[in-house]
């Protein structure tokens, strides 16, 4: 989070100074532009893995804290499931991206096109890992709530 904070205030120093160039100098950079935006993905991404890992992700409570705690557990592990399905999904998509943008120069910055979709591969496959270690947090409870169920 700590990093997330220190590009956050990167991008707010570099956008204030490209407002101050455009309106007091006359004069607009589109690679403070570019670069701000590559930024704003990396401090994205990596903030949702943190959200995602810490469980401060949005979460319908009051209906869920109204279900029967056997369903709730289901539902947990269902919903962490869908999660786990939908990284998955991300990071093979965005690998495919970041293949086909690795033969593609940026058109303002001196970079391959492909640093602008590392931010999203790199949390996306962060988030994939935690999502796993939810699942399979999840499926441990749920097998041992049922062995306990069947041994009673």
């Amino acid at each position: 989070m700590i990093f997330c904070i220190i590009l956050f205030a990167i991008v707010v120093s570099l956008y204030a100074w490209e407002i101050f160039t455009r309106y007091f100098l006359d004069y607009s950079s589109v690679i403070s532009g570019e670069l701000g935006l590559i930024l704003m993905k990396w401090i994205y991404f990596l903030g949702f893995v943190v959200l995602f890992k810490r469980g401060e992700d949005v979460v319908m409570e009051y209906f869920f804290q109204r279900l029967p705690d056997r369903i709730k557990q289901f539902v947990e592990w269902l919903t962490q499931l869908a999660i786990f399905v939908f990284l998955t999904v991300l990071v093979w998509k965005s690998i495919r991206f970041y293949a086909m943008t690795s033969l593609m120069d940026h058109p303002f910055l001196p970079i391959k096109y492909s640093y602008t979709v590392q931010p999203i591969l790199v949390g996306s496959t962060l988030a994939l890992v935690v999502a796993l270690y939810f699942v399979w947090e999840k499926t441990d409870v749920l097998v041992k709530r049922w062995i306990t169920i069947d041994q009673q």
